[in-house]
């Protein structure tokens, strides 16, 4: 299931932010650089914050890259 949300990313920062939705939260750091926000009643995730946003999500968007550029060939 997709629920809207939004996503910021500052880039002076290098920080990407991930919201679902509003509540609140307890943040929860999961691995070094990645915080989730997890909702103090049901347990959902409300967001997701990435520090060093491009550093750790390299090697997600060269994986990207590369689907793309085999579908783009065939």
């Amino acid at each position: 299931m997709i629920e809207r949300g939004s996503v910021r990313y500052d880039e002076q920062a290098d920080i990407l932010y991930i919201h679902r939705r509003e509540g609140f939260a307890v943040s929860e750091e999961f691995i070094p650089g990645v915080s989730i926000d997890i909702d103090e009643e049901s347990g959902e995730v409300l967001g997701i914050e990435i520090c060093e946003a491009s550093r750790i999500l390299a090697p997600l968007l060269e994986g990207v890259k590369k689907i793309q550029t085999k579908t783009v060939a065939s």
